[in-house]
């Protein structure tokens, strides 16, 4: 739902859904043994009033015997509201009680994420994070895991665009001895040398990896259009080769010590706790959690989109092409927000939305086709995107152009507006169903400003939107002539078809 929540590949990219057949080579049977032919016995035929008969031999038999009645009434879903607090050391502390099950997630929140990396030092954030949990100065790395693994515990680390996160899930009664290990990764990491190497290693190993991952091109060329290349969220995700190997352990602590402070982050926590329980403890186990967050580095403004262009980044060979198109929208604690999250239902969030019927169902070019809403607290955009057979990369990307006209109308057809709201509303009990996803969430909320009530609130938001709302929200947003085209494909199959469609200046990556 927010960038701070997610990897920006993994914020934009849409997931794609490849399907595979396998067939087994048929046995030969057996050569029949030679032998007197059997004699059959028919088969009793059945009683077609017979009853089951419950095996009186297990305890719940008589449960089995008949069909439980139904449950009285319709189910009803409560989102929680996190009581608030502050740490003794200014960390703002929310807290979800959950009883049903002994366990507890924790998810501690600091601005430390890609905005905080300095020029040149592409991948310094996620570097840093990665660190927190590869030893400590009390504990080796191996160590440490094996500790973190004793106690049944899960203790990770990440950063995205405009923070980074500790995650701490573990039983209620090893809290106390989890939280020691959260706060040594927090506040102690040691930076070892050979731990450095290791994962500088396992980052490059990912760029790699990368080259041959269509969507993470293309959200990476996106991501370069919508926030500029010389902004740090413009730049590669992840880094460069180049970055990452320039990146120091000097580096390293110097953007620990100046962007993990307490007094800009935010605990969140969910789970067999009472919010007066787990604000003593982390006031005891944080105590040395101090210091002043470091100046930040200067960031050069948003790019105002003002025309479509058509960027094609060429990946000889491939049998698809990845085809997105970006839109400009607005910040999360936008007016427009839960209208905009309907009218994109009925673009790509469903599978019977309408990209995914047309360039699917009807066209048959592409085993899916979605879109999605990125909404940092400062900026936010539209992405439909989706994997298509290569030959058709320019047709499809004529229907991609069809369909946003369209939606521009605010023409809603039968039925859209019923299932896109529905949609929204059944999909949060599943996005609110674990402490893990609560703490997360309601740390995103907190992130962004957004009111504490908000998924509280967010069903009846929902439930008040109208057709007339979609409709003002598409005219508005949704502008096919100033929303970018990209395009990651072959080049010998897709150039001349492209730019034979003229939507706009035509560039080759």
């Amino acid at each position: 739902m927010s960038a701070t929540s997610l990897n920006r590949t993994l914020a934009l990219a849409v997931g794609l859904l490849a399907s595979a057949a396998c067939a087994s080579r048929p046995v030969k049977p057996a050569e029949p043994a030679a032998a007197a032919a059997p004699v059959k016995t028919p088969a009793p035929a059945p009683s077609p009033t017979a009853a089951p008969v419950a095996d009186p031999t297990t305890p719940d038999a008589p449960f089995r015997a008949s069909k439980p009645a139904p449950a009285p009434g319709e189910p009803r879903f409560q989102a929680p509201v996190p009581k608030v607090a502050t740490l003794a050391n200014g960390a703002r502390l929310l807290v979800v009680e959950n009883r049903a099950v002994p366990l507890v997630a924790i998810e501690i929140v600091v601005r430390a994420g890609v905005d905080q990396e300095p020029e040149g030092k592409g991948g310094l954030a996620g570097f840093t994070a990665d660190m927190l949990t590869e030893g400590t100065a009390r504990h080796q790395a191996l160590e440490f895991a094996a500790r973190v693994e004793d106690l049944a515990a899960h203790l990770s680390a990440g950063a995205g665009l405009e923070s980074a996160r500790l995650r701490l899930n573990g039983l209620v009664e090893t809290l106390p001895e989890a939280l020691d290990l959260l706060a040594e990764a927090l506040l102690t990491p040691a930076f070892r040398p050979e731990d450095v190497e290791r994962v500088r290693g396992i980052r490059l190993t990912g760029l790699e990896q990368k080259k041959a991952t269509p969507q993470a091109l293309a959200a990476d060329e996106a991501a370069r259009i919508v926030y500029g290349e010389r902004h740090p969220r413009g730049r590669p995700a992840g880094g460069t080769p180049e970055s990452i190997k320039a990146i120091t352990i000097a580096d390293l602590k110097r953007f620990h010590a100046a962007y993990y402070d307490p007094k800009s982050a935010i605990v969140s926590v969910s789970g067999d706790v009472s919010a007066a329980e787990v604000k003593k403890l982390l006031d005891q186990k944080l105590a040395g959690w101090t210091g002043r967050r470091g100046a930040e580095p200067r960031r050069p403004a948003f790019p105002t989109v003002a025309a479509r262009s058509v960027t094609l980044v060429d990946k000889p060979g491939a049998s698809q092409s990845q085809v997105w198109v970006v839109g400009e929208l607005f910040p999360a604690g936008h007016a427009d927000r839960v209208p905009m999250a309907v009218l994109n239902n009925v673009l790509g969030g469903l599978f019977s939305s309408r990209l995914n019927q047309n360039l699917r169902e009807t066209k048959g070019y592409s085993y899916g086709v979605r879109s999605s809403l990125q909404l940092d607290s400062d900026r936010g955009w539209l992405v439909a995107a989706g994997g298509l057979q290569s030959r058709f990369t320019a047709e499809s990307v004529t229907e991609f152009e069809k369909e946003l006209a369209a939606l521009a109308t605010g023409e809603l057809r039968d039925g859209e507006l019923a299932q896109a709201k529905e949609a929204l509303i059944r999909g949060l009990p599943v996005a609110l169903e674990t402490n893990d996803a609560v703490a997360g969430s309601l740390a995103t909320v907190a992130a962004l400003k957004l009111p504490l009530d908000w998924y509280a609130q967010l069903p009846g938001r929902i439930a008040r939107v109208q057709a007339a709302d979609v409709a003002r929200v598409a005219r508005a947003w949704i502008r096919p002539g100033r929303m970018p085209v990209i395009v990651v494909g072959p080049r010998a199959e897709t150039e001349e078809k492209l730019e034979a469609l003229q939507l706009g200046p035509f560039t080759v990556r």
